[in-house]
């Protein structure tokens, strides 16, 4: 399929515009062959009345006469409307340019009702918008642009334009740029913008792109060879204050630390997410510090040695008020061992914890240390496709975890049980998970019991457990347990997911599931584990 409507010649010559205008949301997806929206099928004058002229002909046809055609591929011609339109996606469709905008007045609305934009897998594109078309937008709220290899500009230059343009973004609230290898700039040339809603900036391997004004030495040496400095994304210290949710690459936010930003400029800052890269040492306890309002962090593709917080002396050091961090996500740091060490003064920053998420972190041993680390606060622990995890809490830490609600554990084939004895002589004692409602264990190839110490384990407001991919679990503990009459226990067959109730007796329903090996399938998570 070339495009999605094609209209005759002699259709297209007798209207001046296509509008669509009680479409709503658009949304064009895996679409390689397609060249545009709408397209006319266009003849010449010595053509014969059926035969339609190919794009060589045409090519040859104006290169010998003063006329320029441009026969890139254009999603939107300069005729097509939709002028109700409010959220566009794009993905997987090779086109050299989204819509038809030149220095020439807008002879009709187009696009100005559009709010959500989003561009994924458009390797051809260039740029995204033309500079004229930037006053159209004023209605744009999020812009998402993503994993498209040649953009080199969000907005193209105006040539014709000799005076300094400013881009005035004035309703726009979130902004993504991901996997954008080639992209340098905003804007090519001199120019000023305005953010004033921006409150999530997102922008992970744009490594061409800078995020914070470039070197003045650099600068000065740039304008003697007559090189144009290259300018920041935006203006950053402007929209700090705004923003609730900023992700960046490590190099970026290690630039920020180091800028001399007001402390007062990141107050609003509740979430942060960090891209690292392959240094072994990372300012964690900079970042607790300077974004003191901050509630969740999120850390990817880090090399942390062996542990994430491990500054000796590190409440010493750092004396200002610190974030309280309530939901910490760690994602692929494959050199990680271990949250903290054991006995680390860290109360300050986990006794807030609230969730606490890990997933691909395939050097882990030890999640949640058996320590004076209090997680009291913790009601949500997942753990996802961490190969080298063995267990999940101790059984001292277990005891602690007085407010957990959800625990999930995917994909970590090394675990043999969820809670482990550490402690010696174990008689009688109990460990109850006081609020623990849903306990999910999936894909864990090695998993032998829950607990196989002498616990009496108490889930008095247990209401689901799951049970899949678990070929191994012949009960659930050696000890006693007790839960609410009916507990709805899931595993998994052929023909999708099934349930059993447990009548406040969870070993017998284990051992059954395991003598009819209904506890030996697989999630549908298991193929992204490794």
């Amino acid at each position: 399929m070339k495009e999605i409507f094609a209209i005759g010649e002699e259709v297209d010559n007798a209207i001046e515009k296509i509008e669509f205008a009680q479409l709503r949301s658009l949304s064009l997806g895996n679409l390689p062959e397609v060249t545009s929206f709408c397209r006319r099928e266009v003849e010449t004058p010595s053509a014969s009345p059926n035969r339609q002229v190919s794009q060589e002909e045409l090519t040859t046809m104006y290169s010998s006469s003063e006329i320029t055609l441009d026969i890139s591929t254009l999603l939107f011609n300069e005729k097509v409307a939709l002028p109700n339109l409010e959220a566009l996606e794009i993905s997987d469709i090779n086109v050299d340019k989204i819509w038809h905008y030149n220095h020439l007045p807008v002879m009709f609305p187009r696009f100005q009702n559009l709010t959500r934009l989003i561009v994924w897998r458009c390797h051809k594109l260039k740029y995204i918008f033309s500079a004229s078309m930037i006053g159209s937008l004023k209605q744009i709220q999020h812009l998402d642009i993503r994993h498209c290899e040649d953009l080199q500009e969000i907005i193209s230059e105006n040539r014709a334009d000799e005076e300094i343009p400013n881009f005035a973004f004035s309703q726009l609230t979130t902004l993504r740029l991901e996997d954008l290898p080639k992209l340098r700039y905003l804007y090519p040339g001199m120019h000023t913008s305005e953010w004033p809603a921006l409150e999530i900036l997102l922008v992970y391997r744009c490594d061409k792109l800078n995020i914070l004004a470039a070197d003045l030495s650099q600068n000065n040496e740039n304008d003697q060879l007559g090189i144009p400095a290259q300018q920041p994304l935006l203006p950053l210290e402007k929209i700090l204050p705004n923003l609730t949710q900023l992700s960046l690459s490590g190099k970026d936010v290690k630039m920020i630390l180091q800028a001399d930003f007001a402390q007062h400029l990141f107050g609003g800052l509740k979430q942060l997410g960090i891209i690292g890269d392959d240094s072994a040492c990372f300012p964690i306890w900079n970042i607790i510090e300077r974004f003191h309002n901050l509630e969740i962090l999120s850390l990817f593709c880090f090399s942390f040695p062996e542990e994430v917080f491990s500054m000796e002396g590190c409440l010493e050091k750092h004396v200002g008020k610190l974030a309280v961090i309530k939901c910490l996500h760690l994602i692929q740091l494959n050199h990680l061992k271990q949250l903290c060490k054991q006995d680390c003064k860290l109360g300050l920053i986990f006794q807030y914890l609230e969730i606490l998420r890990v997933y691909f972190c395939q050097s882990l041993l030890i999640l949640l240390p058996s320590s004076s680390v209090s997680f009291r606060n913790l009601t949500e622990l997942v753990a996802f496709g961490c190969k080298e995890l063995i267990h999940l809490v101790t059984s001292s830490t277990a005891k602690t975890l007085v407010r957990l609600v959800k625990v999930q554990v995917y994909g970590c084939r090394a675990m043999t049980e969820v809670v482990i004895n550490d402690k010696d002589g174990v008689e009688k004692e109990e460990i109850v998970f006081r609020k623990l409602k849903t306990l999910e264990l999936s894909d864990l190839d090695s998993l032998t019991s829950f607990c196989s110490a002498n616990y009496t384990l108490k889930f008095p407001s247990l209401q689901a457990l799951w049970v899949i991919g678990c070929p191994k679990l012949k009960i659930f503990t050696t000890g006693e347990s007790s839960t609410p009459p009916r507990v709805n226990v899931w595993y998994r067959e052929t023909a999708g997911f099934q349930r059993r109730w447990a009548n406040n007796d969870l070993n017998t329903t284990i051992q059954q599931l395991h003598a009819e090996k209904l506890l030996a399938g697989s999630s549908s998570y298991s193929v992204d584990y490794d």
